[in-house]
């Protein structure tokens, strides 16, 4: 008579198969953020100082908002201010994915939470100027910070685009603008004085990498005059303009792997990623050239515009 054999049960049989980690968890939010804590400290600490420099925080009133439109020659700032809004959200952004990466157990997910919290540190910000006089709360503002938010997920999260394309703020200097525009005594600069330009780089093309032209970009870049009190009594008008031209890769030069003496050896040391993010978010002077296309001037005439 035949016999069956039962196999033996083990423990291991008897649990279930394990899940495998999500992609993003409350769990992690909590690592990411207790490994930023100093950042936020600092950020917070930067924020604090110009807000009540710069910004009228601590005069406050009651909460009010504004409908400041978005790039029209009626808006206040031709659309620099919402510009800077969206690149200071990446910026944030894209140094706190930095450090996550860095120092958090588990950085999956990294760019996410870097987002979601300059989103955050941002609105705070917003809130605070609704209570100024002099700014209020603008919905404007909280979308242009959504599209940097937005922006440093996408190029920190899609293989390869963080080498490939960098955004930056250009402090232009005097020589570069009408008679008369100068600084201001704030902490920032002023609109008058700045340029938002893309840079898409040689050096993140496999193609290029071994080529003299891994040295070499390609720049879009915009900017608005005429908006400013500064300007307005000057008598300059409306001006908003395009820039197309070629710069130099500072990073490459200086960082990069190659037979030319530099700092690549101390690109991964604390000072040597410090320079390098700079780098990245800020366009030096003299390093470029551009072709200068103006689409829109406009002349004021009392409180009418003439195109």
């Amino acid at each position: 008579m035949a016999t069956t054999t039962a196999m033996p049960t083990t423990k291991a049989s008897l649990e279930p198969t394990p899940i495998p980690p999500t992609f993003y968890s409350v769990s992690q939010l909590g690592d990411h953020l207790h490994a930023i804590r100093w950042e936020l400290a600092l950020v917070g600490a930067g924020f604090a100082v110009v807000g009540f420099k710069d910004w009228d925080w601590g005069n406050t009133s009651g909460f009010q908002t504004i409908e400041e439109g978005w790039f029209a020659k009626n808006t206040r700032h031709g659309g620099m201010d919402k510009i800077g809004h969206s690149f200071s959200t990446y910026v944030i952004a894209d140094l706190l994915t930095d450090r996550i990466r860095a120092n958090a157990s588990n950085p999956i997910g990294a760019p996410i939470t870097a987002a979601l919290v300059a989103f955050s540190i941002m609105g705070l910000a917003e809130t605070m100027d609704g209570f100024t006089g002099r700014h209020r709360f603008s919905r404007e503002d909280i979308v242009a910070n959504g599209v940097g938010a937005l922006f440093s997920i996408v190029r920190n999260s899609v293989p390869g685009l963080s080498e490939k394309l960098d955004w930056r703020f250009m402090y232009t200097p005097a020589s570069y603008e009408r008679p008369g525009i100068t600084g201001e005594n704030g902490i920032l600069p002023p609109y008058e004085r700045q340029r938002y330009i893309m840079a898409l780089k040689g050096s993140g093309f496999e193609t290029l990498k071994n080529t003299p032209l891994r040295y070499a970009e390609l720049h879009v870049g915009f900017d608005a005059r005429g908006f400013e009190e500064k300007e307005r009594e000057l008598g300059y008008p409306i001006e908003r303009s395009f820039y197309v031209g070629v710069g130099l890769n500072l990073n490459e030069v200086l960082f990069g792997t190659g037979p030319n003496p530099n700092f690549a050896r101390y690109r991964d040391t604390l000072p040597g990623w410090a320079a390098r993010k700079t780098l990245e978010y800020v366009q030096v002077p003299y390093t470029s050239v551009y072709a200068k296309s103006r689409f829109s001037t406009v002349r004021r005439v009392g409180t009418t515009f003439q195109d």
